[in-house]
């Protein structure tokens, strides 16, 4: 293997690519990330097996070969050859690689790239191609409530429901939900898998926001998905089970709907949540009555009482208490001008959904409390 790199756009690709390296693994030779020298290009390889990203950069190839090189040793001497246009990286027949970098020399011992696990087989494939700025949007709107932790496997990830002509992403964790729904008109398959979280927020880092830029979904059963963008592939193993049937959680009805100016809502949950954080129970209390919202925080070290108008009440007077966390993510997310929040007492579930985009949802529970309806 020889070849010529722009550093900057080898590191790029590293970075890229180090997403999936693993760290902690039963097999030695996945701490490393395989290069692969052909064609113009080359082709860069990290896994821990459950998910593998493999990406291409644009080089001058003069001697076609494949090995694997440590990993995050590697990484650490690109990045700091960043000063210098170029990088040359050379593999003897002993998988002993040679990086030159100007005045910069470099050996590591590396090993065979057949000892490396080849990509996974794909079978039986449906696929379909969105913007990447539309799936980004789907992950950044509902990846925070997805369960860090949970007994159950499924609700660690996100559940992708392509039907109908329509993408659905939908997150829980037993507290709150959030789902956004895309128009895919051309897909008529119908598909339901669950993502990995870990995935599913590498893959928003790696969506391009420009306006054709696609990425291509290729779901393999239920076991496998790879992700096609431009120079990047992302192969996924799937989390397997049932997910919990989010329609049934959402009431078909409300006895209380009210409609917020998002801003001035977003700065007083942000305000009352400076004291909510200084207390044990990480309440927020909303008071809806006569047109006003109140919210109310207190904790060993005070409290504090927020107050602002509302755009719309109608259905008499509540008081509601939420973890502010929730809130917050709810605020921070949003983007519209109102937003409506739907209620029917104070143990039931908030539905709050931005008044220009009803689909995007989210569900949060109350907190029980001396308080009542």
């Amino acid at each position: 293997m020889r070849l010529v790199c722009n550093s900057a756009a080898l590191n790029e690709g590293l970075q890229i690519a180090s997403r999936a390296m693993s760290t902690r693994t039963a097999n030695p030779i996945l701490e490393g990330v395989l290069l692969e020298a052909r064609m113009g290009q080359l082709r860069i390889t990290a896994s821990d097996e459950r998910l593998t990203i493999l990406t291409r950069v644009d080089c001058e190839v003069s001697e076609a070969g494949r090995g694997v090189i440590p990993g995050k040793l590697f990484i650490d001497i690109v990045r700091r050859l960043q000063d210098n246009p170029t990088i040359e990286i050379g593999m003897n027949e002993r998988f002993i690689f040679n990086i030159v970098s100007g005045a910069s020399v470099m050996n590591v011992a590396g090993q065979d790239g057949d000892l490396y696990p080849a990509l996974p087989a794909l079978t039986d494939v449906s696929e379909f191609t969105l913007p990447q700025d539309s799936l980004r949007g789907m992950i950044e709107k509902t990846q925070f409530a997805i369960a860090v932790d949970d007994a159950r496997e499924v609700l660690t990830g996100a559940l992708l429901e392509i039907s109908g002509g329509d993408a659905t992403m939908v997150a829980l964790d037993g507290f709150r939900m959030a789902y956004k729904r895309e128009k895919v008109s051309d897909v008529m398959d119908v598909i339901r898998a669950i993502i990995p979280g870990r995935v599913v927020g590498d893959l928003a880092k790696l969506l391009s926001g420009g306006e054709d830029a696609f990425a291509t979904l290729a779901f393999s059963g239920n076991d496998r998905l790879q992700i096609r963008l431009e120079k990047t592939d992302v192969y996924v193993t799937l989390i397997s089970g049932e997910y919990i049937n989010y329609r049934r959680l959402l009431p078909t009805s409300f006895k209380m709907r009210a409609v917020a100016a998002l801003e001035p809502l977003r700065q007083c949950i942000d305000r009352a949540a400076l004291m909510a954080r200084e207390s044990s129970s990480n309440l927020l209390r909303f008071r809806l009555h006569e047109g006003i919202l109140e919210i109310e925080s207190n904790s060993q070290l005070g409290d504090a009482h927020e107050e602002m108008p509302l755009e719309e009440l109608d259905g008499g007077e509540l008081t509601i208490a939420f973890n502010v966390r929730y809130m917050q993510d709810v605020v921070r997310t949003v983007d519209a001008e109102k937003i409506i929040l739907n209620f029917n007492d104070s143990l039931s579930p908030c539905v709050i959904t931005p008044e220009n985009d009803l689909d995007y949802v989210h569900l949060v529970l109350p907190v029980r409390t001396g308080y009542s309806s």
